[in-house]
């Protein structure tokens, strides 16, 4: 009886279970890879915002999805850029190249511009006529820039410290319309060549020869003082230019080039001349030309041997007043102007041409009766003191205007650089008389300055500076 019961309540159980079983199939699990509800918030609306400025929303990437890039306006580097309301800047193209002007044919190139070697224009033919004023230019200024025009581009680069290459850039161009460019050496005349290490302990004057007077004399050319080549010794045209190369830098005027005034030639600071106070180690002749050529000419002109223009051209007209002033003055009548001629012509006592020299004065006719002794009158005027005013230099060495009636040291000092430069021939005894009044008005001819007779500061700074200032 127990154990039925027992069977009883086992088979009750089984059929319970076989009932739960039944049920749960029927009933359906959740998806567990669903978001449980319960991680869900409560949506809250956004309010509208306003229409004029709608808000921008940056999306975030979903780390689920496919990763792309989200950096917005990143330029194709392929693509064509867009230029849109971007203004140029002026003289540029996109992308940062420079436009590079072109100049139309036949108009004048600008400052910056270079002139070289088929360049052809109204640029280029002024520069042929500079080129020529200057002496290195003998032909047709026809503004086309050919072999003829690059050698003597060359040449005046050479002469005047630049770059020989034969091109006209900015720095031959200026140096062109400078007034202290200088003009061309006579032909056959070699370009100066500053050595390195000048040798400034020694004193040279007069009489002094060798390797250390060549270099001086060359620097002396490359400045200006001088025409020519250097000739190797030191004579009286040379003693003239180291005169007046002292003058002009402020050192004490006694021709003798000593420590003090080598040091001062060889330095960059050291002042050129404009115009040359002679001419040495060369013999012009017929046929040559250029600058010193024209100075030769000018000085003939001042003694009356040349009517014609000092046009820098050694032709017939030049000739034939080199062999007058020879004759004139105990040389060689050969036409050629060579070491003595110069040397008489630019430091000596000059005779001037008899063209020009005053009339013989007519015979005395005899006197019947014996005449009385003539008293005997001093040379210097010193008996009337009261004709000349005596005057002294400036403090501060300034020019003043030296006239007749003046006596004093300026006045002697006159007087000794008139008698260099072959302009006045009577003693150097410091009182501006009538002869003083001659020679000042004959080196005023000759420079082309007012003839008035009084040594003003144009004419006192020409002649020892050999300058070319304003007439005064």
């Amino acid at each position: 009886m127990k154990k039925l019961r027992i069977w009883k309540l086992l088979l009750l159980g089984l059929l319970l279970c076989a009932l739960c079983m039944a049920l749960s199939g029927c009933i359906v699990d959740p998806d567990k890879n669903a978001i449980p509800t319960s991680t869900f918030k409560k949506f809250t609306p956004i309010p509208d915002a306003p229409t004029d400025t709608p808000e921008v929303v940056t999306p975030t990437p979903d780390p689920n999805l496919n990763q792309q890039s989200w950096t917005t306006n990143t330029p194709d580097p392929n693509a064509t850029a867009y230029v849109g309301s971007v203004t140029p800047v002026p003289g540029t193209l996109l992308g940062g190249v420079t436009a590079t002007p072109s100049t139309a044919p036949g108009t004048t190139a600008s400052t910056n511009a270079v002139l070289k070697r088929g360049s052809q224009g109204d640029a280029v033919k002024n520069v042929q006529e500079a080129l020529r004023r200057l002496g290195y230019f003998e032909g047709k200024a026809d503004g086309d820039f050919g072999e003829y025009t690059e050698n003597a581009v060359k040449r005046f680069q050479a002469q005047n410290g630049l770059k020989a290459d034969g091109v006209v850039g900015s720095a031959t161009l200026a140096k062109l319309s400078s007034s202290s460019a200088k003009t061309a050496p006579p032909k056959g005349t070699a370009t100066p060549k500053p050595t390195n290490k000048p040798h400034t302990n020694v004193y040279l004057s007069q009489g002094s020869s060798g390797a250390n007077v060549s270099q001086m004399q060359n620097r002396l050319i490359q400045l200006g003082y001088l025409y020519g080549s250097a000739s190797g010794k030191v004579c009286a045209i040379t003693e003239s230019a180291i005169t007046a190369f002292q003058r002009r830098n402020g050192l004490d005027a006694d021709g003798v080039a000593g420590p003090g005034t080598l040091e001062k030639m060889y330095a960059n600071s050291a002042k050129k001349a404009s115009a040359a106070v002679g001419i040495i180690g060369v013999t012009l002749k017929k046929g040559d030309e250029g600058a010193a050529v024209r100075l030769l000419q000018n000085e003939l002109r001042s003694f009356g041997f040349l009517k014609s223009a000092a046009d820098g051209s050694f032709g017939a007209a030049t000739e034939t007043a080199v062999k007058n002033f020879q004759s004139a003055n105990g040389l060689t009548a050969d036409g050629k102007a060579g070491h003595s001629t110069l040397l008489k012509l630019f430091t000596g006592s000059v005779n001037p041409s008899t063209k020009t020299a005053a009339p013989k004065p007519t015979a005395t006719p005899r006197a019947t009766a014996k005449p009385t002794a003539t008293p005997k009158v001093t040379a210097k005027p010193t008996a009337t003191p009261n004709m000349y005013v005596r005057v002294t230099a400036a403090p501060n060495g300034t020019y003043f205007t030296l006239e007749k009636g003046m006596m004093g040291e300026p006045v002697k000092k006159l007087q000794q650089a008139l008698k260099s430069a072959g302009y006045y021939s009577g003693t150097c005894d410091g009182y501006y008389g009538d002869a003083t009044v001659k020679a000042v008005k004959n080196y005023q001819r000759a420079k082309g300055l007012v003839q008035d007779g009084k040594a003003g500061p144009a004419t006192q700074r020409y002649l020892y500076e050999g300058d070319f200032p304003d007439q005064a």
